[in-house]
Formats: C-alpha cells, structure tokens, sequence
C-alpha cells in the first residue's frame, strides 16, 4: 500500500471512529505503595479491536495530523467520564489532558463539568494529568486556566515527569496535586543508584510542597520494593494491575508483597541488626552452570545496569559472574567467538559469599568486610531452603546501614 493510500485509509479509519463514537476506555488503578489500597484509576483510551488505531499512539498521532485532535480527546473523555459512574466511592479518577486542549475555549465553556454533573461525579474527585512531553508556550494564560480548574474543585497531576524538556517549570507553574514519575526513570531503578537517587529528591520536593508522587509503569517486584524503601507514595503498573474495562482490584498476593516490604522497612528503622539479609535482597534470575559464556554476556549486554549473574546448578548455587571480570576477561581474548562457546565455569567466581535468607545483617556485614579486596563489591548470593532466592549488591547493603 502507498504512503498516499496508507493516509487515506488512517483517515477514514478515523472518521470512522469520530462518527460510531468507538472509543473504548480502560482503566489501570493507582496504588498506595504503604499498604496496597487504591487511590484511583487512570482512564486510559483505546481504539476499536484490531483496528489500525487501536493503539493510543496512533489514535492521537492520526487526530493530530488530520487536525481532529479536539474532536478525539472531546470523545475519549466523555467515554471515559460515561464509563466512570461505577467509580468505587471516595477513589479518584485520572484523565489525560493535553495542555494545549486544556486551553481551547470549548473546554474552557464547561463542557467536562456538564459531563461530570450529567454522571453524576464529584469535580473532586477528577485528576486532570497534563502530560511534561508537551511544550506548553504561555505559562501565564495556561497557569490562569490550570487555577480556573482548581477553584472548580478539580486537580492536577504533572504526567511523565523527567521524560520531557518543560519538567521543572512546569512543576513550579502549576503547583500540581500529584507528580507521577515517568517509567523511563523507574526501569531497573532497583539497579541503577543514579535513578534511585534522583527519585529520593523528589520525594524531599515532594515533601516540602505538599505535593503526592506517583511511580509509572512499574513492572517488577524488584522495582516495587525500591520504591516503597524510597518512600514513593504511589504506583501504577503492569506488576501491580494491567489496564482492565472495570474497576478492580489488585491481586491480593500483591497486596501482601506491598505490606511486606512495609513491614522490612519500619523494621529496619526500629531495629536495624535483627533484620534478616533476605528480606532486603533483589529476585534476580539466575543461569544455570551449563549455559555458555557469551549467554551471559548477552544478558549484561541486554541490562546495562546489572553487575552480577549467580551461577547454579538446578537450583542451588556454584558460583558468581560479575560483569567487570567479564568484561575483562573478553578484553584479553583474541579469539572471542570460541571464548563464547566456552561453559560459565571456567570464568565465575568458585567462592562467592553465599548467605542463608535468615542469615543477620550485622553477620552479613561482617561476612562481607572479611572478604579479599577484589571481591569486596560482588554479590552476595542469598539462598532459602539450601535453593538459589536472590542477590543483595554491596551498594544495597549500604543503602540499609545508611537508613
């Protein structure tokens, strides 16, 4: 098909959608990341199924290129607030807002609050998010509509913040009610202490303005668990519910992780020394003896911010490959490809610190200062049941001794 007919066929694809109202909307909770309770849901649009436009990207990339963008984001928040008259009680809903239909004088005529008062929604509980990637080029007149939403009873969250290049100063022109981190910076972050730093500075802003953070796109127990230890108020995620038609809950099983981790980190405020090192430790996976080196090499290649693989055998663990001795060893080698072929054996480390789950942290700091000064930062292998669990990194360790 040619790009012409390509642009034909996204058009009347949208116009098709515009005329049948075929917006569908799904709803993905926002999660206190202190005991697991709902705060509210994030609407989120979609095209109809299997449709060229089924994706939210391409529904508004087209709605921008054929100038219908008004009439788009017109229907996905009437969907959106039509669907909404089964929001559970006291729980807020989030909508999308770009900044500059926040503007326009037909949004500025009421026409979200006709809607809300026709479905019987509290202004109160509206969030309107207004996306940091979008330029918003009159801070002045865009800060008197913000406030006139305000005075109505609504609120304001700053979305993707640390994505776009207007953060700051939008942050500071709004005085928005939530700032919800965008997921670029909680990626990995239970890896990468750059990132954990940055967001322990937004919760200190967050702080000090009376201002909600919220962490996007959370997709791993390891990340949750950083975060809670951070302090981040909320989170939304894959791992914690993908966007569904309802109103749902998260999974109990995950509520328990939440509480859990909640209850490790009051207790190590209380009692540092009767902690136990597993209950700080990260569930990494692990590769099995038999792989070959280049496998793990691939996987460093793959995760720029993981430093160590432990090594097991059917589940128990024989060794530790850190990424620096790798990377070493590969500099050294003439003939890479054989090397590859080679098994983790002949490369990991024989010996490495392998703690019980119940084994202190004062004994697993003790356990580590003991250790030759090559290996003073690797891993430590932590298992449970005599089986591989996870890994704590020295840094991690640090981070807990350090409060």
């Amino acid at each position: 098909m040619s790009l012409a007919a390509q642009k034909i066929s996204r058009y009347n694809e949208l116009i098709h959608i515009l005329k049948n109202k075929s917006i569908r909307t799904v709803y993905q909770p926002i999660v206190a990341l202190d005991n697991g309770n709902i705060l509210g849901y994030e609407a989120l649009s979609r095209g109809p199924h299997n449709s060229a436009l089924e994706s939210p990207a391409q529904l508004f990339d087209a709605a921008e290129e054929f100038d219908r963008l008004w009439e788009v984001e017109l229907l996905c928040r009437t969907k959106a607030l039509e669907n909404a008259r089964k929001l559970p009680e006291k729980k807020l809903l989030f909508i999308n807002v770009n900044p500059e239909i926040i503007k326009d004088r037909k949004f500025k005529k009421g026409s979200t609050k006709e809607y809300i008062s026709k479905f019987g929604i509290n202004p109160s509980s509206i969030i309107f998010e207004i996306t940091e990637k979008t330029a918003v080029n009159d801070y002045k007149s865009f800060r008197n509509t913000i406030d006139n939403y305000i005075s109505q009873g609504y609120k304001i969250a700053i979305d993707d913040t640390g994505a776009g290049y207007s953060g700051l100063r939008l942050l500071a022109e709004t005085h928005p009610q939530y700032i919800k981190i965008d997921m670029a910076l909680i990626r990995d972050i239970d890896k990468d202490i750059i990132k954990q730093e940055l967001i322990k500075t937004f919760c200190s802003f967050a702080k000090a303005t009376n201002m909600r953070l919220i962490a996007e796109g959370i997709e791993t127990i390891n990340e949750l668990n950083c975060l809670i230890d951070i302090g981040v108020h909320y989170g939304q995620g894959y791992f914690l519910q993908r966007p569904v038609d309802e109103f749902v809950l998260i999974n109990q099983s995950v509520k328990e992780v939440i509480l859990f981790r909640n209850q490790i980190f009051n207790k190590s405020k209380v009692c540092l020394h009767e902690m136990n090192i597993g209950e700080i430790a990260r569930i990494d996976k692990s590769l099995e003896i038999s792989r070959s080196i280049g496998e793990a090499y691939q996987i460093f290649q793959n995760n720029y911010h993981l430093q160590g693989i432990a090594i097991c055998n059917q589940r128990e663990p024989v060794g530790l490959l850190m990424r620096s001795k790798l990377n070493l060893e590969v500099s050294l080698k003439p003939k890479k490809d054989e090397f590859f072929k080679e098994k983790l054996e002949k490369i990991m480390e024989n010996n490495p610190l392998i703690l019980d789950y119940f084994t202190s942290v004062k004994e697993a700091c003790r356990k580590v200062t003991a250790r030759r000064e090559e290996n003073i930062y690797d891993y430590i292998i932590i298992t449970k049941e005599n089986k591989y669990y996870g890994v704590v990194p020295v840094g991690t360790l640090l981070n807990v001794l350090n409060g």
